[in-house]
């Protein structure tokens, strides 16, 4: 499930830098001067890359994140299962010391 989460943030990243280039947008070739200069594409470049390392800094946050919740949960369920099985052994001691008694 976090795959498909994750898939549609990067997606949307790189659809979003790729709306918000205003350099390579609808440029005239009628003119003779150079419109579309390989500094222009370097830029593009740059910024789509600079979305991406966003992109993958997020998704290892989000994974640490998720990592994180995971383990805590893991342990309280440890606990949890301690603190049951502790229990029961007290029931389990109680009720042979009670049945003794009688």
């Amino acid at each position: 499930m976090w795959e498909k989460v994750y898939l549609a943030f990067v997606v949307a990243m790189i659809g979003g830098t790729i709306l918000s280039i205003r350099e390579v947008d609808a440029q005239s070739t009628v003119d003779d001067s150079a419109s579309c200069e390989s500094s222009t594409m370097d830029e593009t470049l740059n910024l789509i890359r600079d979305y991406l390392k966003d992109a993958k800094a997020a998704f290892n946050a989000l994974s640490q994140r998720q990592n994180a919740a995971f383990s805590a949960l893991t342990e309280q369920q440890n606990n949890m299962s301690a603190i049951f099985k502790k229990e029961l052994e007290e029931l389990k001691a109680a009720n042979c010391s009670s049945d003794s008694s009688t």
